[in-house]
């Protein structure tokens, strides 16, 4: 690599080493700078934040060994994130370049050295080839609707030369840094810390990490099996520089911490690709930062693992091969909605479907379906993107969640024209995820035409069975089980908090409570005449079906779960709630 190596001293001209080869991509990156310029003796570098530790070592260090005054300015994290769209050796290199061109101006040079770059950009955007000759010439035949002639696609010699031309650039398409497992092993501790801390969350198999900035210290807690448990505590002063860092991550602007942001960072640790979304909210002590981590592996999409009873499963995939209708998924935040949705479409996900969903974040990644992420301050909502995936030509639409009237109701009109449909929705049960259609102002019509079956889901815990005994049920104690049919059951045992396999918490891992409702001519007839939640739910379950709390009850009879999990999320009426 021919790059500028020489600087003015005073009267003496001195070589040094090459700057380029010390200012990496990963260098940069950890420090969150960019390189502004090269001018004789001094060096303009753009950081994101002034005051981060990395930065100031990093300019110690170049003051030092290449004897440079360092110039620094504040940048955005949009700045930040443009330069570290090209490709870095060609960035620093091109800066110093032009400083060459700047001490021998007038010579011929000039055009020598830009032919150069140019050369270099053009090597450093190759793609690689995805489709070979003998790829090429497998290409399945199309049949002409028109005159019923065939057409060999592999005999098209445009096509093979498309196929084979080096164009464009992945980095272009796919922006997201990917952080490897190397910054665990970093020599700055916050990097190295943050690092840990994400994997952390792996290692505890949790949903979620919460870094909450406190009066005296910086708590770090994560939620397993849906239960918050506090992990670490830093001392006050940890706070910026650990929020700054994951801002860094993230592509948040760190200047700012008067306002929510959110972001998104993808991290290669322990040896598999994850995701985590971000959400900072700042507080009176301080910035709070969430993240939810996503599960990027796919083998967890798999309807047969997450439901564990034989009629429910049936029943949800019956529903989701519907050639055409809307099947709702409802459940609290955190209850797996997700996961049943992805794994339906996984399911039907094939060559010759056209699968597209409208998603606010994309949680999974899956091969062969177009998920649009919503991007709401820039108009892109759900009810727009929706209208467009329409134009689209799709067979099977996602809606990652229903919000709205203007939704909802271009939802159902997408089941009624052919289309099969999938969405989420906030309620309790199925029974009342009928009438928060209504009370969205839906006209009933679409509400009974459409739909095909609502689902309702709860997550419980799973009772650890190296510390807990089963035991017949107390007539007095357990009335509401015992009526469900359970003659026995687990109880976590006293001594359980020594029990190495769950820490001893009682549970390990969850186990997914489903209500499927099939919406028939009953129902419907229920809709039109506007019946509220408690008339619908007597009459969903006649012949077909069981509520949330028959299945948990199950569970318990399974030895899966104990009573005191499933009367924890189901809703219990008042008459039940007298039975406790």
């Amino acid at each position: 690599m021919s790059v500028f190596s020489k600087r003015n001293d005073g009267n003496n001209i001195m070589e040094d080493e090459n700057i380029s080869e010390f200012l990496t991509a990963e260098l940069c990156e950890d420090a969150g700078i960019i390189v502004i310029d090269i001018e004789e003796n001094t060096l303009s570098l753009g950081a994101m934040n002034l005051d981060y530790i990395k930065v100031k070592e990093l300019i110690n260090t170049i003051e030092n060994k290449f004897n440079l005054k360092v110039h620094l300015k504040q940048i955005t994290s949009l700045e930040w994130e443009t330069w570290f769209e090209n490709t870095h050796s060609v960035s620093v290199e091109s800066i110093q370049k032009k400083t060459h061109q700047k001490q021998f101006e007038g010579n011929n040079n000039v055009i020598q050295i830009d032919k150069q770059t140019n050369n270099q950009l053009t090597e450093n955007h190759n793609s690689p080839i995805y489709i070979n000759d003998n790829e090429i010439s497998n290409v399945e035949k199309l049949e002409n609707d028109d005159d019923n002639e065939l057409i060999d696609d592999a005999n098209d010699e445009a096509l093979i030369k498309l196929a084979q031309a080096n164009i464009g650039d992945d980095s272009e398409i796919e922006n997201d840094v990917l952080f490897g497992e190397e910054l665990t092993a970093s020599s700055d501790p916050v990097i190295a810390g943050v690092a840990s801390i994400l994997s952390k969350c792996f290692t505890l198999k949790g949903s979620d990490i919460h870094a909450e900035p406190l009066e005296d210290r910086l708590r770090i807690r994560y939620r397993v099996d849906g239960v918050l448990k506090e992990a670490f505590a830093f001392p006050k002063s940890h706070v910026n520089p650990i929020i700054s860092r994951i801002k860094i991550m993230s592509k948040l602007d760190i200047s700012e911490k008067r306002l929510p942001q959110d972001g998104r960072i993808r991290c290669l640790l322990r040896g598999r690709k994850s995701d985590f979304r971000v959400s900072t909210l700042p507080g009176r002590w301080g910035e709070k930062v969430v993240l939810r981590a996503l599960e990027s592996d796919n083998s967890v999409l798999n309807l047969t693992k997450l439901i564990t009873e034989k009629t429910e499963l049936d029943s949800i995939q019956t529903m989701s091969k519907s050639p055409y209708g809307i099947v709702i998924i409802v459940g609290p935040t955190g209850s797996g909605k997700s996961t049943t949705l992805y794994s339906m479409l996984s399911e039907l996900n094939t060559p010759g479907v056209n699968i597209s969903t409208v998603e606010d974040p994309v949680e999974y990644t899956l091969d062969g379906i177009h998920q649009v992420q919503v991007i709401r301050e820039k108009g892109l909502d759900f009810s727009r993107a929706l209208r467009s995936l329409m134009r689209q030509d799709p067979d099977i639409i996602l809606v990652g969640e229903t919000r709205d009237k203007e939704t909802a109701q271009a939802a159902m009109e997408a089941a009624l024209t052919g289309h099969m449909v999938f969405t989420t929705l906030h309620a309790n049960d199925t029974s009342t995820a009928i009438t928060r259609l209504a009370e969205m102002e839906v006209p009933p019509y679409l509400i009974g035409a459409s739909i095909i079956g609502v689902v309702a889901q709860r997550l419980v815990r799973k009772v650890c069975k190296s510390c807990s005994d089963l035991r017949g049920l107390n007539t007095k104690e357990n009335q509401l089980a015992l009526s469900h049919g359970v003659k026995k059951a687990r109880f976590l045992s006293k001594n359980n908090k020594s029990c190495s396999i769950c820490n001893g918490t009682g549970y390990k891992g969850r186990v997914g409570i489903y209500e499927v409702m099939k919406v028939n001519e009953v129902i419907r007839e229920l809709i039109m005449k506007q019946a509220n939640a408690d008339e619908i739910r007597e009459h969903a379950f006649d012949k077909t079906g069981r509520t949330l709390l028959s299945y948990g009850m199950n569970l318990v009879k399974n030895e899966l779960t104990t009573i005191e999990e499933v009367e924890r999320v189901c809703l219990l009426n008042e008459n039940q709630s007298e039975e406790l």
